[in-house]
Formats: structure tokens, C-alpha cells, sequence
């Protein structure tokens, strides 16, 4: 009866793909959610070493330390234990990341950006799975994967095209999530409560349990539920801690292994949040009308004064018609892999489902909208905006060792179905008044792909990989405006577009490797990225933009400097980038993507773990960043952006820096404690490019610092308690802000103030 079983369940799982994904090891500081700088773990028959890391960055399991990648590990269990959920609450500590606004567009690494609303220059990856669009269209927000489904978050940095594909020109971030274990049963139960200054409480509640039903076969299932606390204040409509946000999922997953060399894993994964006034971004004053920015040049946008972020209505408050936001996100991954002793074949099949609907208050940005209906009293601009994608994905691959060669070939196919869908709406105090304009732009994009990877290991010391990726693409882009007859004038008649276009790509990367011992290592590495072009439907006369492409040239250095007291993990890099993708705005305030001439961005970034006495692990980070245009922007053209050869680049600090001190204390034999304190920096910014024709200066983003404190206790090693203390100083940092290319008036969104929270967990 179980063989019966066991087959039947082989089957089905079969038929959904082959493939796995070999589940990552992390032991890192608990309290500390910022960059993981630990040892590699040993191999089989090593010695294990504490704070060791496995990563599967190269698609196969292998030590940190063996990887000629920069790469940072975000421990999940400091991330639920500090309520650090969005990666808007984390991203200052993972120095070289960029943040300018909760959609994927809007991350970028080391620099390579231009102010998003492009193509995203970082991929997105759950499970080696991508996440979301490759595309403009139907880009969802930021996924909120939250952390009881997670194992952690790796970060890649420099681009990942030849084993990742298009969209990760800067690099990426993979989200590798709790895999099923055939061993024994565990699970975790816990709850946490937060409290802000100038705000409210919120809440949270998470299990998760894993059962192994047989020595071939294990379950596991998680889920999640949390309230966000308020604290942003509503002075249009007189009600105070409005930014609500509420989300909740589950993932449930099963492994199965059939025989010794065959592992099939299928899971499913969903959440949903519902929202409101959650992402929007507070109004703030003291910035002058830019006249002579209409001339051209950045002389004239550097003499103007600087931003002053003051608030017009207040700290912590806004005023606004309220801005509903509803998203859910669905993936169902089957995978298999099978070890044939020389090479092993792995599988990945996926499907994904996003949908987001969001309605922004752009009263500011669309004035000129309320007049073509007589300014009717209390009148303002909602805009609605539909974001979805479907996507399929399959991934084959083979890899093993001849001799001295380790070898990966293999091939990739996705399909996605995405939209952004946009209404004007005109609303008055006493309801809706019109739709002024309405855009559907449903797109279809397939892309087909091969790729190898090579490592030679000349000697035992010396090693060098090759590899290459070779990608077609094709695209069919449809634009469909509705356009109300007093809006004419403005947006022109209700017309359809439809454009096709296809493309190729060839990326690759060379890394030589020398290992001074086990456990020291540096490597240089030039790999290069690419970006697709498409077509820009909803603007006349405005036509297609073209890809984009980057190299990058890197040398580092990881290991063991001093055995059991100092690691170090560094890396120097240049990216030379060609046909940068803009964003630019139409005077109608639609927006486009035009192409750039060059930009480079070079840097340093350093990251040490010291561990100098028993339970003490101090860890740091510092990234410097130089990324600017070494091109004029070509200034012709709707929607045309100023910038001069050496200008910066969007929302990229010179100077980010985190610093984190742990300390451990035994206080009995059942009773074990723990504190630390982490300092992040996160240096000034510019916003994106201002346009020619507009009449406001590009801002200038200040720097900022946070404090932040964690208190633990643990009692036999099942029941804990998790004290933080997050911005102590209740700094109002700006992680964002933006004033739509100098076309209108700016806004800035604050990280979330002084937040106190207490979480209670139960492992068994």
C-alpha cells in the first residue's frame, strides 16, 4: 500500500515539473538584520565552523566563500523577531541598495538607475523563480514576502545576466523560502505588538509547522496575519493614523522523494494586502519656481535653493482624498531534481499571478484637469491605477564535474501576460464628476534562452569561470485610450495602437579565482547585463526606446583574515553603461521612456565580521558609490531630461554605512540572553532628472541616520521573548522623494518614526 502511494504521489508531483532547489544554510547574528558576513559552511567530512553559510547564488550549492560574487544575507529571524517587513523597513541596512518607491522599478544596486517608471534594473527571484514583469507593464509593488515562509534574503550585486537573464543589470534579490524537512517535526508559533510615536499599535500573528509523514515524504505549511500601526494624520478629511495596511498569506509545501536520487518538490504560495493611504508620499513646501530651468543647463538648477522638506500640514500628516490600495500575489512552483551521479538534472516550473489596484490623490500633478469641467467646488484628480501580470516560467538544467571542469548548461522559457491600466478621474466635494482619460495597455512578452557556465580548477588553488547567455525576446505591446470629450484638447482623440517588436541578447562574464588557503580568496570578475527595449504607446509622436546594455569590471576579496576573530568581504567595482533608459513626463503629465547617451558608476564596498571575545559579533558595512552620467543628455524630443556629463544619477548615496554590536550571555542553563545596537547612514541623494520644459529644480535628497536597539530572552531554547526599539532618535528621514521631473510640486515619503514593539515566539 505505501509503494502504491509512494508512486501515485510520484506521478502527480511529476506531472507538475522536475526540479529543486537545494536549500540554503544560514547562521547568522539573530538580531541583526543587516549585511550576514559569516564563513562559508564546511563541505561534507569539514570541519563545521559557527556562522557558517551555504548559498545557492550560482545556481548549485557551494560556500560563500568560494562565490566570485558580492553578495549579502538577510537573516529572517531577525527580520520577524524586529517587525522589519517591507523592504522599505530594511533597505537601509544592506548598503549599495537603493529605495525610491515600493515598486520593484524602483530598487536599483550600485547605482544603476535613472529614477524609475523604466524597466527594473534588479531582478526579483522566490525560489530561483522570477518575480513579476521583465517589463514596464504590469509591475507590481515590492513582494512582501513576510519572513515566516522566508529562510532569508540573498542580495547579488553587479549584474546577474548571464545566469539571470534580462532585468538584472545592476543585479538582484532572491527570496529563498523554508523548504520541507523529511528529518522530524518542528514549527514556530509566534505574536508581536508594536507601538509608535505620534501613532498607534499594530499586530501580528504567525505559525508555521513542518511534518515529516515518512522518510520519502514531508509537509509544511505557514501563515501569517498582520495590522500594521498608523501614524500619518489626514487633514482633508479630519481623521488621524490613516495609513492603514493589513496583509495576510500562507504557503503550503510538500516533498517527496520517490527513490535515493530523485527529490520532487510542489508548493503554493499566496498573499493579499489591503490598504489604505499606506504608500502615500507627504506633501512638503519651500521649493521655488525654477524659472531659468527653462533655458537648459545645470548651472541654473544648482542655483536655485535646495529643498526644504518643511511639511505643509504638519508633521506626519497629509492632505488628500484617501487612497485605497488592494494587491495579492499567487506562485505555484513544481520542482525536481535528479542526481545521476555525474550530473544532476533539475527542473523548475512556475506559475504567478499579480494583481494591484491602487487610487492616488495627483491633484497637484494634473491642475490643469479640474478647469476643463468648470473647477467644480472641493474638485481634485484621482488616479487609478490596475497593475497585473501572469506569468509562466520553466527552467531545465543539467550540471556536474568532468575532471577539473565544473560544467552548467541549460535553457529557460517564460511567457507573461501583463497591464498597466490608468483612469483620470475628476472628483468633486459632491462625488465622481468624470473619467477625463482612460489607458489600457495589455502586453504580451516571450522570451527564450540558453546559457553555460564553466570552471576550470587549473591548479588546486587557482580557478577560472566563463559562461554565456544567449536570449531572444519578443514583445506585442497594445495601447488603448479613451479620452472624454473636454479632455480632447489636452490628450487628444480616443485612439488604439498596437506595435510588435523582438529583440536578442548575448551576455557574459570571466572570473579568475585565486585561493590563498581554504578560507581566503580574491577574485576579479567582468560580467556584463541587459536591459529590452519596447515601444511607448501612450504618447503621439513619442516613438520606441531601445535596450540598454552594462559591463562591469570588479575585483574582491573574502575569507578568514584572522580565524575565529575577523572576516572580511570586499570588492572594488567599475559599471561603464550604454543607452541608458530614462523616465521622462509629457507636458499632459503621461509617462514615457526615452534612451541616454553613457553613465558609469564605480565604488567600493567593505563589510567585516568581528567576533573579538565569547558571545560578541560586531558586524559592518560601508558602501561608497560614485555613479554619474559621463554623457550630456540629448535635449530634444517630448519629454527630455536635463542632465550634463557628470551629473549623479537618481536616488544613489555616495555614502551608505551599518554598523551592528550583538552580544550573547549565558545567564543559566536554561536561560540565555542577548542586546545589540545597530546605526545605519544613508548619505544625501538626487531625485530622477528634472525635464527642460520644467519649471522645478531636481531636489536633493538629505542624508540620514538611524539607532536602533534589541533586548532577547530565551528560555530553553523554545520559548523567547524580543524586545526593539527601532529610530530611537525619531529622525525623520526621507527614504524618497520626487517632484514628477521638475513638472510638479514635490513630495517626500519619511521612513516610519520611533517604533517600539515586543514579539513572543514558541519553536518546537
Amino acid at each position: 500500500m505505501i509503494s502504491g502511494t509512494k508512486a501515485l504521489l510520484s506521478t502527480a508531483l511529476s506531472t507538475i515539473a522536475l526540479g529543486t532547489s537545494a536549500q540554503a544554510q544560514v547562521s547568522a547574528s539573530p538580531n541583526s538584520p543587516g549585511t550576514a558576513i559569516a564563513t562559508p559552511a564546511a563541505s561534507p567530512g569539514d570541519e563545521q565552523v559557527a556562522g557558517d553559510i551555504v548559498v545557492t547564488a550560482q545556481k548549485r550549492e557551494q560556500r560563500l566563500i568560494d562565490v566570485p560574487v558580492a553578495i549579502t544575507a538577510i537573516n529572517s529571524e531577525a527580520l520577524t523577531t524586529q517587525n522589519l517587513n517591507r523592504i522599505q523597513d530594511f533597505y537601509d541596512r544592506v548598503p549599495g541598495l537603493q529605495y525610491s518607491g515600493q515598486r520593484v522599478s524602483n530598487l536599483s544596486l550600485r547605482g544603476i538607475s535613472t529614477g524609475g517608471a523604466t524597466n527594473p534594473t534588479i531582478a526579483i527571484l522566490v525560489d530561483d523563480v522570477p518575480f513579476g514583469s521583465s517589463i514596464t507593464a504590469g509591475q507590481p509593488p515590492i513582494p512582501d514576502f513576510d519572513a515566516s515562509v522566508t529562510d532569508r534574503i540573498e542580495v547579488l550585486r553587479g549584474p546577474q545576466g548571464t545566469l539571470y537573464g534580462a532585468a538584472s543589470l545592476g543585479g538582484l534579490i532572491k527570496y529563498v523560502l523554508k523548504q520541507p524537512d523529511t528529518k522530524e517535526v518542528s514549527g514556530r508559533l509566534e505574536l508581536g505588538g508594536t507601538s509608535l510615536s505620534h501613532g498607534d499599535e499594530g499586530y501580528s500573528a504567525r505559525g508555521s509547522i513542518n511534518v515529516p509523514i515518512t522518510d520519502w515524504l514531508a509537509v509544511s505549511a505557514s501563515g501569517f496575519y498582520r495590522d500594521d500601526a498608523r501614524y500619518i494624520d489626514n487633514q482633508l478629511t479630519g481623521k488621524k493614523d490613516t495609513n492603514s495596511r493589513k496583509i495576510w498569506g500562507f504557503r503550503a509545501a510538500a516533498l517527496v522523494k520517490p527513490t535515493d536520487n530523485l527529490t520532487i518538490t510542489g508548493s503554493a504560495l499566496k498573499q493579499k494586502v489591503d490598504a489604505l493611504n499606506s504608500d502615500l508620499q507627504i506633501t512638503t513646501g519651500g521649493v521655488p519656481i525654477c524659472v531659468a530651468c527653462t533655458t537648459g543647463g545645470t548651472a541654473a538648477t544648482r542655483a536655485t535653493a535646495p529643498t526644504t522638506f518643511e511639511p505643509v500640514y504638519g508633521d506626519l500628516s497629509l492632505r488628500t482624498l484617501d487612497s485605497p490600495n488592494k494587491s495579492q500575489f499567487e506562485l505555484y512552483t513544481g520542482r525536481a531534481e535528479l542526481d545521476l551521479g555525474g550530473a544532476t538534472i533539475t527542473s523548475i516550473s512556475a506559475w504567478s499571478v499579480t494583481n494591484n489596484v491602487i487610487s492616488s490623490d495627483l491633484t497637484p500633478s494634473f491642475p490643469f484637469i479640474p478647469p476643463l469641467y468648470g473647477s467644480p467646488a472641493g474638485s481634485g484628480v484621482l488616479v487609478d491605477t490596475t497593475d497585473r501580470t501572469t506569468k509562466f516560467s520553466q527552467e531545465l538544467r543539467a550540471g556536474g564535474a568532468i575532471g577539473s571542469v565544473d560544467w552548467l548548461v541549460g535553457g529557460f522559457y517564460t511567457v507573461e501576460h501583463a497591464a498597466t491600466d490608468q483612469a483620470i478621474r475628476v472628483i468633486a466635494a459632491s462625488g465622481p464628476v468624470a473619467t477625463a482619460y482612460a489607458g489600457l495597455g495589455p502586453n504580451r512578452y516571450r522570451e527564450l534562452a540558453g546559457f553555460a557556465d564553466f570552471t576550470w580548477h587549473v591548479t588546486e588553488k587557482f580557478e577560472v569561470q566563463a559562461g554565456g547567455r544567449y536570449a531572444g525576446n519578443r514583445r506585442t505591446s497594445t495601447s488603448q485610450a479613451v479620452v472624454d470629450t473636454p479632455a480632447v484638447p489636452v490628450y487628444g482623440s480616443s485612439s488604439t495602437q498596437v506595435s510588435r517588436s523582438s529583440d536578442n541578447a548575448f551576455t557574459w562574464l570571466l572570473s579568475p579565482t585565486y585561493h590563498f588557503s581554504r578560507n581566503l580568496m580574491v577574485y576579479g570578475r567582468i560580467a556584463s547585463g541587459y536591459r529590452p527595449g519596447g515601444p511607448n504607446l501612450t504618447v503621439a509622436g513619442v516613438g520606441a526606446y531601445g535596450s540598454d546594455r552594462v559591463v562591469n569590471y570588479e575585483i574582491g576579496f573574502k575569507g578568514r583574515v584572522v580565524p575565529g576573530l575577523l572576516t572580511i568581504d570586499t570588492a572594488v567595482f567599475q559599471i561603464d553603461w550604454k543607452n541608458i533608459q530614462l523616465q521622462g513626463t509629457t507636458p499632459s503629465q503621461l509617462g514615457i521612456i526615452t534612451n541616454g547617451g553613457k553613465a558609469r558608476s564605480r565604488g567600493v564596498e567593505f563589510a567585516a565580521n568581528l567576533t573579538p571575545w565569547h558571545g560578541m559579533s560586531i558586524d559592518g558595512a560601508l558602501a561608497l558609490t560614485d555613479a554619474e552620467l559621463t554623457e550630456t543628455l540629448p535635449a530634444a524630443g517630448t519629454g527630455s531630461l536635463r542632465g550634463a556629463d557628470g551629473d549623479r544619477l537618481p536616488f544613489t548615496a555616495k555614502t551608505t554605512a551599518s554598523l551592528t554590536a550583538l552580544q550573547r550571555l549565558d545567564l543559566s542553563e536554561r536561560l540565555a540572553a542577548s542586546i545589540s545596537a545597530n546605526y545605519t547612514y544613508v548619505g544625501d541623494r538626487f531625485s530622477g532628472f528634472s525635464q527642460v520644459n520644467g519649471t522645478r529644480p531636481r531636489i536633493l535628497i538629505p542624508s540620514y541616520d538611524t539607532l536602533n536597539f534589541t533586548a532577547a530572552l530565551t528560555l530553553d531554547k523554545a520559548w523567547s521573548a524580543t524586545f526593539y526599539l527601532r529610530n530611537a532618535a525619531d529622525t525623520r528621514g526621507i527614504a524618497a522623494a520626487q517632484n514628477r521631473n521638475g513638472t510638479s510640486v514635490p513630495t517626500a515619503l519619511f521612513i516610519q518614526p520611533r517604533t517600539v514593539g515586543l514579539t513572543l515566539g514558541y519553536n518546537f
